[in-house]
């Protein structure tokens, strides 16, 4: 069986078991040192109080020798190979030596000073932790020289005893880390397969939405993924609405070509046929209407952004090529930065049919501006045409609607812009111009440009 290296919880246990690793090692080094360092001293505490000693013993025998009043008060300078030596140096004459030194001498190299001093040297068995000094004694006409010295394979034993216990402690210590590191993750992700079990019942229809209560570093992924379930809600709602919506708008007209068709051979063809061309123009506006909504994207929660400078610039483009006869002025101010939390070609198809609405009927000049809110972006598209009176603004939005039958079109346009807008929570709005003429303002939801 492979290690799935993909697995969340198989990497926080290698990242745990790294590092738990490297921070053992690297206590394990520390304290070592730390331990050789102390004993070290300790050591070289304990020869600085034997050479004290050593020289406070110190006296002048009958044959004009140094020699010890008595012996030393640490057993260990008296039994053969402990490792304790010390030695008393008259310059020119034969050295006074600790029985443990046997017929070896000691170098003597850091006797050399009234203050003691300490270092590595070469012993009788090896290196050797030295310690000297130099004094002066009654009855001497040259000072002596003292020197106290300890086997170092002593201090490293000791450090080694230290370092076998040290690596036994760490490495429980290591183990309890790493079960405890264990237990940590598996209970620190178990929100996680909480939240896979409540989706699997979410997939097999036992849930709605997702559970909030979560840990609150989840709370987000929740909330969004909640979110993203009440978006698709609604798409399948409005999906439902819609088909039901059709079926209704054709419902009525096929009802009536079917009571045509039944009355044919008593009415005069060409009014029969006028009749069902007509019901059949108005199941087509019907059809032409809910296919324009169902190509809607309808994509605010998946995070498209629309630059609406781009589009009118765009937009405005193709009006005038369409309508270069009539040399229409375009006054546009609407900031590059401004972007709407929209689907582009949804904003595309809603201005366009406002634009066009507006070439339609204007004189010649339309203003395009936009503006944004903390809340919204506010798109106002003016022309200076004729307008459109109070009492007929609600009906112009209706499917199939139009106000003169010599302009060009099918009356869909602003019922689609209508609905695009709902479908992003926005709205469409028509009122008169300040200088005449009519205003329409489409509010959509703002998201501050980068």
């Amino acid at each position: 069986m492979t290690a799935d290296f993909k697995s969340l919880r198989l990497r926080f246990l290698f990242a745990a078991l790294l590092w738990v690793s490297l921070a053992t090692v690297i206590a394990g080094g520390f304290i070592s040192s730390l331990y050789r360092w102390h004993t070290t001293e300790q050591y070289r505490a304990d020869l600085t109080g034997h050479l004290k000693e050593l020289a406070i013993l110190t006296e002048i025998g009958p044959n004009g020798r140094p020699k010890l009043q008595r012996p030393m008060s640490d057993p260990r300078f008296r039994e053969s190979g402990s490792g304790f030596y010390w030695q008393i140096e008259e310059p020119g004459r034969t050295r006074v030596t600790s029985t443990t030194l046997g017929n070896a001498t000691l170098q003597g190299k850091f006797a050399t000073r009234a203050e003691p001093q300490s270092g590595w040297n070469v012993g009788p068995t090896g290196q050797v932790l030295e310690l000297g000094v130099t004094r002066p004694v009654a009855g001497m006409s040259s000072p002596l020289h003292y020197t106290i010295a300890i086997d170092r394979r002593l201090i490293e034993t000791a450090i080694d005893h230290f370092n076998r216990d040290l690596a036994l402690s760490l490495s429980v210590f290591a183990a309890l880390m790493i079960v405890g590191a264990t237990l940590q993750i598996s209970y620190g992700l178990r929100p996680v397969r909480v939240i896979g079990d409540n989706i699997d019942l979410l997939r097999r229809g036992k849930l709605a939405r997702l559970p909030t209560d979560v840990p609150s570093e989840f709370a987000p992924l929740v909330a969004r993924m909640n979110a993203l379930l009440d978006a698709q809600a609604a798409i399948v709602q409005r999906a439902r609405v819609s088909a039901g919506n059709l079926a209704h708008g054709l419902r009525t007209p096929l009802a009536l070509i079917g009571s045509e068709a039944d009355q044919f051979g008593d009415k005069d063809p060409e009014v029969s046929a006028d009749f069902i061309q007509a019901q059949c123009n108005r199941m087509q506006r019907q059809i032409d209407f809910h296919m324009a909504r169902a190509s809607a994207a309808g994509t605010r929660v998946t995070g498209c952004l629309a630059n609406v400078s781009a589009l009118v610039t765009q937009i405005v483009g193709v009006m005038q090529r369409l309508n270069v006869e009539r040399s229409l002025v375009f006054r546009i101010d609407v900031p590059t930065d401004i972007e709407v939390n929209c689907d582009p070609s949804d904003l595309a198809e809603m201005l366009s049919n406002l634009i066009d609405n507006a070439c339609k009927w204007c004189v010649r000049t339309i203003a395009i501006g936009a503006s944004a809110t903390d809340e919204c972006v506010i798109i106002s598209i003016v022309d200076d045409g004729p307008g459109i009176s109070p009492d007929q603004r609600a009906s112009v939005f209706e499917i199939g609607t139009r106000l003169d039958e010599t302009k060009a079109g099918r009356g869909l346009g602003l019922a689609i812009s209508r609905d695009l807008a709902a479908l992003y929570g926005g709205t469409v709005e028509l009122d008169d111009a300040p200088g005449g003429g009519l205003r329409a303002t489409l509010k959509l939801e703002f998201s501050e440009g980068e």
